[in-house]
């Protein structure tokens, strides 16, 4: 059950970055504790987590690049130019890694030492990149983008990642302070219907998995 507290201060860009690369180190460590040796995890069920995780990075990033990281970079007069040339090399790195495991799991056995491979390999390059970014790019963050442009992007991104399927991710196992940010200002009725159909369905992924479910 999802509870609701005042967000303490912090940029709403800065707020949604960190959420996302929470969520995205969650999955990576649930699917390398599905993974691990000894456990028998179904395969479809290891593929179908990883396919849910693998849209939200793949159009978080094709946001990035496409809109949040250009006018940056167009606000910043080439002072980022550096940055923003590493990270479109690491989106770069992680898009292979990410290929290399979705071919991996898409013919898993329950022999999993190949996609443990491959997953371990996708985790510290995600690792490497998530790290960059909170060092170096999110701080410049409050520097640049406005409550509008913090509009623009929530539009932008729920036309390819809906509400209905983003939010019951990100949100599993989030902060007080996140989970009030998003839902502060939900009408009743969307609240609800995040509790009794949107999260549910999430579930059946997570619980697909036969880990013990974190989600409040």
């Amino acid at each position: 059950m999802l509870t609701m507290t005042t967000t303490t201060t912090l940029h709403p860009g800065w707020r949604v970055q960190l959420a996302i690369h929470r969520a995205v180190r969650r999955d990576t460590a649930r699917l390398a504790a599905a993974l691990a040796e000894g456990r028998a995890t179904p395969p479809a069920a290891v593929r179908a987590y990883w396919l849910a995780m693998a849209a939200h990075l793949h159009e978080h990033h094709v946001l990035e690049d496409t809109l949040v990281w250009p006018l940056l970079g167009e606000r910043l007069d080439g002072r980022v130019d550096e940055l923003l040339a590493r990270n479109a090399g690491e989106h770069g790195a992680m898009a292979a890694a990410m290929q290399t495991f979705d071919d991996v799991v898409a013919t898993m056995t329950t022999y999993t030492s190949p996609a443990r491979v491959a997953l371990a390999q996708l985790s510290d390059t995600i690792e490497t990149h998530l790290a960059h970014e909170e060092a170096d790019v999110l701080p410049l963050i409050p520097e640049v983008f406005t409550d509008q442009d913090m509009q623009q992007f929530s539009a932008a991104a729920a036309e390819t990642d809906p509400p209905n399927v983003f939010l019951p991710w990100l949100l599993d196992d989030a902060t007080d302070d996140d989970i009030a940010f998003y839902t502060g200002s939900m009408p009743d009725s969307v609240r609800a219907e995040l509790q009794s159909e949107w999260i549910p369905r999430w579930l059946t992924k997570v619980n697909a998995l036969g880990l013990v479910n974190p989600c409040r």
